[in-house]
């Protein structure tokens, strides 16, 4: 009798283990659940904050649509794993987001290397993201390869235009080292871009032609500076005629 009421004293110990083995596992696998939700969460945030970044650089109602529907896509993916109260909200936060995006604000002009270099991440990152979309069924490939040759070609410009400004201020500085340097940051970005367009062979020409220039006027500065130096250790003026009177009449002057 007494082995009877061992084996199920252990059989009792043994079913309570497993019931809390069960309750063990099931709170694990909701506690994986929510960090996978979480992570989706960020997903879409992280989508949204390229959305914005992007908007500040280029008026291009279109890509941002397509970012847009990859933010709620990813927000009903999270509804597939937990049951939030704010998908609705969500979406609608992000419906609004592109009907209400201000063209007047778009930024057509980068200043430093540290804007253009921001620029350069925001278009990556939207560029990137296009990607997913077109993985994900929301885009053909045909509207996402167009959609991101025209950040590139946004890019391109900006960039450019960035640098040309860069050089003609060094230049207006007498700066022609750094100004060329500039011209040849442009340049070089016009030449190894596949992107094709009108104008552009027009625009490598037209900043060959600054560098010719700027260094035209630097060797003629250059020249001018020696003449009136050596016009000064000589005494004579711009035309050859001595400044000092005793010298054009011979004498000299006693100290």
């Amino acid at each position: 009798m007494s082995y009877i009421l061992i084996v199920i004293i252990v059989l009792a110990v043994l079913g309570v283990l497993l019931f809390v083995q069960r309750i063990s596992q099931k709170e694990k696998q909701k506690r994986a659940i929510h960090a996978q939700a979480k992570r989706v969460l960020l997903r879409a945030d992280d989508i949204w904050d390229a959305a914005e970044q992007t908007a500040s650089f280029i008026d291009a109602p279109e890509v941002l649509d397509v970012l847009m529907d990859l933010y709620k896509f990813q927000i009903r993916r999270r509804d597939q794993l937990i049951t939030p109260n704010d998908t609705q909200e969500l979406c609608t936060k992000a419906d609004n987001f592109k009907t209400e995006h201000n063209a007047s604000l778009v930024k057509n002009e980068l200043s430093t290397d540290i804007e253009i270099n921001h620029a350069k991440r925001s278009f990556a990152r939207a560029s990137k993201l296009l990607r997913s979309a077109n993985k994900s069924k929301l885009l053909s490939g045909k509207g996402c390869n167009s959609m991101r040759n025209a950040l590139r070609r946004r890019l391109l410009d900006l960039e450019v235009d960035a640098y040309i400004k860069l050089g003609d201020n060094a230049g207006d500085k007498q700066n022609p080292a750094v100004a060329t340097n500039y011209y040849k940051f442009a340049k070089k970005l016009l030449i190894e871009s596949d992107l094709k367009f009108d104008g552009k062979n027009e625009l490598i020409k037209e900043i060959t032609n600054k560098t010719q220039l700027l260094f035209g006027n630097a060797v003629e500065d250059q020249l001018t500076r020696d003449l009136n130096n050596q016009e000064e250790k000589e005494g004579v003026d711009a035309h050859g005629i001595p400044r000092d009177l005793d010298v054009m009449t011979g004498n000299k002057k006693k100290f």
